[in-house]
C-alpha cells in the first residue's frame, strides 16, 4: 500500500504558480521543464505499480528522512521484511550512456549522477540500523520509466543497478518474492517516525514583477469580468465561483511568499482589489483557520491543494445554487472543474 502521498515540491508548485503571473526568464523555465518532467516520471512510476499491485507492502513516496545529523531524499522506498528498497526514479528520454562512472546524453557529458545518488541514498538509510537496532539490508535501483530512453553503452559493472522500461512490471512484480509482515511492519513504523518536512522551502517572489488582479483558473488570462457570485474569463468562457478564487488566490500567495501572514489586505490588494473587501474576508474566514486579533489576524494555509481545501470545507457556491443566474452550461463547468485532476492544474 501507498503509505504517503506523493506532490510536486514546494519550488516546483513556487514555479507553476509564479509562471500564471510573471514572465518566467530562462533559467526558472529550465527548471520548471525539469520538474515537470521528474514528476510525470513519478507518476508513471505510481500509475504502473498500481497496476502490478502492492498491497501487501509499504510504500512510501516522495518522502524526507533526518537519520542522525543527516537528511535523505526518496523517490520511493518499499519496506519489506528486514529489507529497505531504494528507488531512484528517472524520467530521461533520448540517447544515454554510462560508462567510467560517467553519464552522457547524445555523447554530451552531464553533472546529474544517479547512480550516485541512488548509492549516497543506501549509505545513508544503512545508519539507521544502528539508530534503531533493527536488523535489515538495503536494496537500491534506478528506475528509468521512459519508453523513448535508448541506453547504451553501459558500465555493466552497475548494470543490476538499472531497471528500464520494458521490464518495469517484471521488477514490481519481483517484490512479491520477499515477505510482508511484523519485522516490516515494525520498520515501516521506524522509517515513518523519521519523516521529515522538506528542508529546502521555495524562495519568496518580487511583487514588482508579478501581475496582479483576478486571473483565469483555466487559461491564466487576466481579461476577466466581475459577475454577480463569480468572475468570468472574456478569452474562454471559464466561470468561477469568488469562493473557489479567492480560496485559490490565497494558496497562490502563500506559495509565492512563504515568509508572509495570509491577510485579508494582502488577498485584496493580490487580487487588484476586483473584489470587495468583505466579500475576501467572509471567503478566507469559510475556508482557513484565522489567528490573532481584529488588528493583526491572518489565515492559515495549510498546503496548496486546492480540491481538497475545497472539500474539506464543505464547499458550496451560492452562484451555483442560484438558478436565475445558473445556466446549466455553467453548473457543467464548475462540476468539471472543481474536482479536476490535481496533476493537471491544480495550482
Amino acid at each position: 500500500m501507498f503509505v504517503t502521498d506523493r506532490g510536486r515540491s514546494a519550488s516546483h508548485v513556487h514555479l507553476e504558480i509564479l509562471r500564471k503571473r510573471a514572465e518566467l526568464d530562462g533559467r526558472e523555465k529550465r527548471e520548471l521543464e525539469r520538474y515537470r518532467s521528474g514528476y510525470g516520471g513519478e507518476l508513471e512510476y505510481d500509475r504502473v505499480f498500481d497496476e502490478v499491485g502492492h498491497e501487501q507492502m509499504y510504500v512510501f513516496r516522495d518522502i524526507w528522512l533526518g537519520i542522525g545529523d543527516s537528511k535523505v531524499q526518496l523517490d520511493a522506498l518499499i519496506v519489506a521484511d528486514n529489507l529497505l528498497i531504494v528507488n531512484e526514479i528517472k524520467n530521461y528520454s533520448g540517447n544515454y550512456s554510462y560508462e567510467n562512472g560517467i553519464w552522457k546524453v547524445r555523447n554530451q557529458q552531464i553533472s546529474e549522477d544517479p547512480v550516485s545518488q541512488v548509492s549516497t541514498a543506501a549509505n545513508k538509510l544503512l545508519r539507521l540500523r544502528y539508530e534503531s537496532g533493527v536488523q535489515f539490508e538495503v536494496q537500491k535501483e534506478i528506475v528509468f520509466v521512459n519508453p523513448y530512453m535508448i541506453f547504451g553503452p553501459t558500465d555493466y559493472r552497475h548494470a543490476d543497478l538499472f531497471v528500464m522500461r520494458n521490464r518495469l512490471k517484471q521488477y514490481f512484480r519481483s517484490f512479491h518474492n520477499n515477505t510482508f509482515g511484523r519485522p516490516a511492519k515494525v520498520l515501516a513504523e521506524e522509517v515513518a517516525r523519521r519523516i521529515i518536512s522538506p528542508p529546502h522551502p521555495a524562495p519568496s517572489s518580487d511583487i514588482s514583477r508579478l501581475k496582479l488582479g483576478m486571473n483565469c483558473y483555466r487559461c491564466q488570462s487576466f481579461d476577466v469580468s466581475k459577475k454577480r457570485f463569480c468572475s468570468e474569463c472574456r478569452d474562454c468562457g471559464y466561470t468561477e465561483p469568488f469562493e473557489r478564487l479567492v480560496v485559490r488566490s490565497a494558496i497562490e500567495f502563500s506559495v509565492l511568499f512563504p515568509e508572509e501572514k495570509v491577510t485579508c489586505r494582502g488577498i485584496h490588494e493580490f487580487l487588484g482589489k476586483s473584489l470587495n473587501y468583505q466579500t475576501v474576508q467572509r471567503r478566507l474566514s469559510t475556508y482557513f483557520v484565522k489567528k490573532g486579533d481584529a488588528s493583526q489576524s491572518h489565515y492559515i494555509v495549510t498546503g496548496y491543494d486546492l480540491k481538497k481545501i475545497l472539500v474539506e470545507a464543505n464547499y458550496d457556491s451560492a452562484y451555483e445554487q442560484d438558478i436565475e443566474y445558473m445556466s446549466e452550461k455553467r453548473r457543467n463547468t464548475f462540476r468539471k472543474y472543481l474536482f479536476m485532476s490535481d496533476d493537471s492544474n491544480s495550482v
